[in-house]
C-alpha cells in the first residue's frame, strides 16, 4: 500500500498535468503554515555547519555528498561530525551517537549508512539544534548535516541545495500537489547548487555546478559470496525515492532485472526477501534496513559521489575562513 501510494504521488507531482484543484488549494495552505519557514536562519552556529539538504520530498542525491564532503573535510585536518534526523528510526528529542552495533529502527537507514561509510561521528536527533550541540560537546570542528534546509532552528554558515537533474522540480507546486517543500525562490538565499546527472536531463531546469553518483562493483554482504555474472537474472530491490537509476545502472551492465520498487524507507521484513529467488542485488541505504537473513546470495552496488574539485575547495575554504 505505501509503495503504492508513493508512485501514485510520483507519477502526479512529476508529471506534465496540472494537479487537482483540490491539492492546489491544499499546497496553497501549506505554504501559509510554513512560512516562518520559508526563510534561511540568520543565527551563526558554534562552528562551521554545513547543511546538505534540497526542495523536495524525496531523494536527490544528499546523501552520497555528505559522505563525500565529510570524508573531504576530514582528509583536510578537521574533526568532522554529520547530523542527521534519522529519519524512519526512533522518532528521539534526545540526540543519540550511532554505535556500531546500531540498527535502522534504532537510528534511520540514511544515518547508519553515512556511520558505516564514514566512519566519522553522526548524531541523530528529530531537534537538529540538540544533535548540532551534542556533536560540538562531542568534540566535533565541523558539522555537516544531511537534510535540514527547512530546519529553521538549526544554525549554519553554509547551505548546500542538491537537485536531481533527471527529475527536476516535478511540476513546481509545494506540497501535497508537488514535491516542492519550498519555493523555489528559496534558491537564491543558499551558497551553492549541485545538480546531479550528465546536463542532458529533460527536466533540468536549474543552473548549478554538475556532478555524478558513480557506481562501484556489486559487494557481497556474506563474505565470500561471488557475485552474479551478466547476463543472468537478478531480483533488483530499490526502496529510495527514485529507483530507476539504480534499475538503469544493473541493466546497462546486462543484468536481466526482476524489478521490485518500494517506498523510499520502507521496512523490509524476512518475508519479502525470502519471496525472491535471488541473487538479490540492493541499494547501501536497504541494505541498512536488511533483517538478519542465512542467504548467501544478497549483494550490495555501492555509489559514491564524485564532486568537482572546486566544490571541495570551496567548503573547506569557507572552514577555514569562518575558524580564523
Amino acid at each position: 500500500m505505501r509503495s503504492r501510494i508513493a508512485r501514485s504521488l510520483n507519477q502526479l507531482w512529476y508529471s506534465d498535468q496540472a494537479p487537482p484543484a483540490p491539492l492546489r488549494m491544499a499546497a496553497a495552505v501549506y505554504q501559509r503554515a510554513v512560512r516562518d519557514r520559508l526563510q534561511r536562519p540568520a543565527a551563526r552556529p558554534p562552528v562551521p555547519v554545513i547543511v546538505v539538504g534540497n526542495l523536495v520530498a524525496g531523494g536527490s542525491g544528499k546523501t552520497p555528498v555528505v559522505a563525500t564532503l565529510a570524508e573531504a573535510l576530514a582528509d583536510a585536518g578537521f574533526a568532522v561530525s554529520i547530523i542527521s534526523r534519522g529519519y524512519g528510526g526512533i522518532n528521539r528529542t534526545a540526540p543519540l551517537r550511532v554505535q556500531p552495533d546500531s540498527s535502522s529502527v534504532q537510528v534511520g537507514d540514511e544515518a547508519l549508512e553515512l556511520f558505516r561509510r564514514t566512519g566519522r561521528p553522526v548524531w541523530v536527533c528529530r531537534r537538529r539544534a540538540a544533535a548540532l550541540e551534542a556533536a560540538v560537546n562531542d568534540g566535533a570542528e565541523v558539522v555537516v548535516s544531511d537534510d535540514g534546509l527547512q530546519h529553521v532552528n538549526l544554525a549554519r554558515s553554509f547551505e548546500i541545495c542538491v537537485i536531481d537533474g533527471r527529475r527536476g522540480f516535478g511540476n513546481r507546486y509545494c506540497l501535497p500537489a508537488g514535491p516542492l517543500r519550498q519555493p523555489l525562490a528559496r534558491l537564491a538565499s543558499v551558497d551553492l547548487v549541485l545538480v546531479k546527472g550528465s546536463g542532458d536531463e529533460a527536466r533540468c531546469e536549474s543552473e548549478g555546478t554538475r556532478f555524478r553518483l558513480e557506481s562501484g562493483e556489486l559487494r557481497a554482504l556474506q563474505v565470500g559470496s561471488p557475485p552474479p555474472e551478466p547476463p543472468g537474472e537478478i531480483d533488483a530491490l530499490a526502496g529510495i525515492a527514485d529507483p530507476e537509476p539504480f534499475f538503469e545502472t544493473l541493466a546497462a551492465r546486462g543484468y536481466r532485472l526482476r524489478r521490485h520498487a518500494l517506498a523510499d524507507h520502507q521496512p523490509i521484513t524476512p518475508a519479502m526477501i525470502e519471496a525472491l529467488a535471488g541473487p538479490v542485488v540492493m541499494t547501501e541505504k536497504d541494505s541498512m534496513r536488511l533483517p538478519p537473513l542465512e542467504r548467501s546470495d544478497l549483494f550490495v552496488l555501492p555509489v559514491r559521489a564524485r564532486l568537482p574539485a572546486s566544490v571541495t575547495h570551496r567548503v573547506i575554504g569557507h572552514v577555514r575562513e569562518f575558524r580564523a
